[in-house]
């Protein structure tokens, strides 16, 4: 990274980002100005407003303002909370199986493809993405039915003698439908922070003989312990959010938090609905606030020191 001195010679002191915004002039001032209003503007005030009408009394409509727990107590006292966090079980397993999958491929991309085809390399994971949602999750069902290609392929190589039920409307399948979804947010973080650790690190513990699984345990993972959670924390809140995937994939009676806020809107019990988004953002801001006292995140966009 180039460096500017003074006169004297000496390099100037490092400013935060904030002091960016704050003591700048110009055209650069504005164009960091712009995307923090946006933000505060259309995210971060609708935030707190949904925390705010949560406390809101039902009407036969809409919703007055008023101080009233109601709508915790219906989803507390009934079956909304098994779903829920049936839910959250479900995302976990969509955050392990992602890890699983995923990591290992950006440590591939980061030690074994050359360093002038890494980043298109990662980009053919995100290709995906310009594919509606609706279109990728749906082409799922003819690839996992009973007489779809999974099943025809286990029993044309002998693995099964007759069709699998559990490949699609069930749990399992809702797993891979977020798994696919997903995916490649593991392994783009996972590259981003591989990527701020030298190759010296990696060819040091190929000379002192350092095993895959050691390698992988003590030097590897720490390190990319911020991108890791980062991906983790985005996977498993946009699985518990997402109702397209039990929609499409999960059959009758499937449902996660996503699926629950959709039915409430339905039936006009705005209130619900806000205090299930209430509890799915105090749980994401909680995560967040942990993952950042163990990890340290900002330390995603610095370099390797």
């Amino acid at each position: 990274m180039f460096r500017s001195f003074n006169a004297g010679g000496t390099a100037p002191a490092r400013r935060s980002l904030w002091q960016v915004i704050v003591d700048d002039h110009g055209p650069g001032r504005i164009v960091l100005w712009i995307p923090l209003v946006f933000m505060v503007a259309f995210f971060l005030i609708p935030l707190a407003l949904t925390l705010v009408w949560s406390v809101f009394e039902r009407t036969m409509f809409w919703m007055e303002p008023g101080f009233t727990l109601a709508a915790y107590q219906d989803f507390f006292g009934s079956g909304r909370v098994d779903s829920f966090l049936n839910s959250v079980k479900s995302a976990a397993v969509t955050v392990a199986v992602a890890f699983i999958l995923g990591f290992p491929i950006a440590v591939f991309v980061r030690r074994s493809v050359p360093a002038h085809a890494q980043h298109q390399a990662v980009l053919l994971f995100i290709l995906p993405f310009m594919i509606s949602e609706v279109i990728r999750l749906f082409a799922l069902r003819p690839v996992l039915g009973r007489n779809g290609i999974v099943n025809d392929l286990l029993m044309s190589i002998g693995l099964v003698d007759e069709p699998i039920s559990a490949l699609l409307f069930t749990p399992t399948s809702v797993v891979i439908g977020e798994v696919l979804s997903f995916l490649p947010f593991m392994v783009f973080c996972g590259f981003l922070a591989m990527e701020a650790v030298p190759d010296y690190v990696f060819e040091l513990c190929d000379d002192i003989g350092s095993g895959l699984v050691v390698t992988l345990r003590r030097v590897i993972i720490p390190l990319a312990a911020p991108g890791i959670f980062a991906a983790a924390i985005f996977i498993f809140v946009n699985s518990l959010g997402l109702f397209l995937v039990p929609d499409l994939l999960g059959g009758p009676g499937a449902a996660n938090a996503g699926t629950l806020v959709v039915n409430a809107i339905a039936a006009l019990d705005f209130p619900l609905a806000m205090a299930i988004a209430a509890i799915m953002v105090t749980m994401m801001v909680a995560l967040l606030l942990i993952g950042h006292w163990l990890f340290d995140l900002t330390k995603l966009l610095e370099p390797f020191r």
